[in-house]
């Protein structure tokens, strides 16, 4: 199974690459740190959907939010990509959309923390979960 990624930052680009262990547990929890540089006012996004070696969409995140910003608007949303990088170009696929805004006029530094969970079977009966907790330093 391939996870990818995809990334979209209005007005400011940065990547990072995520890394996912597939492990046999239901309940097993692995925690990651990001952190965004961000302008106020500017909306920073993550795309992430999940395919198998033959190019077909495993279906959306099991998505919980453990920490609300305190300073901006969280927003977990469905939504379908269309990849563009071979072997899958061309293809859709359903995932899940994860968006930060900050306040209007807010500087300084948010947190939040949500957690994503992806199955680690055909069946969508058993998935393993990652916890992102993230920094977002509004400038």
């Amino acid at each position: 199974m391939r996870i990818a990624r995809m990334n979209c930052v209005e007005n400011l680009m940065r990547s990072f690459i995520v890394a996912a262990a597939l492990l046999p547990l239901v309940t097993a929890v692995h925690a990651q740190d990001l952190v965004y540089n961000v302008r106020s006012g500017e909306t920073v996004s993550e795309g992430l959907y999940l395919s198998t070696d033959h190019c077909v969409s495993v279906g959306q995140y099991r998505t919980k939010v453990l920490k609300e910003p305190s300073h901006g608007k969280l927003v977990i949303r469905p939504e379908t990509f269309v990849i563009n990088e071979p072997p899958c170009k061309g293809r859709k696929f359903v995932g899940t959309r994860l968006s930060y805004t900050s306040a209007k006029g807010f500087r300084g530094t948010d947190h939040l923390s949500v957690s994503v969970g992806y199955p680690i079977d055909t069946s969508q009966m058993q998935y393993t979960y990652k916890t992102y907790d993230v920094t977002l330093n509004v400038r």
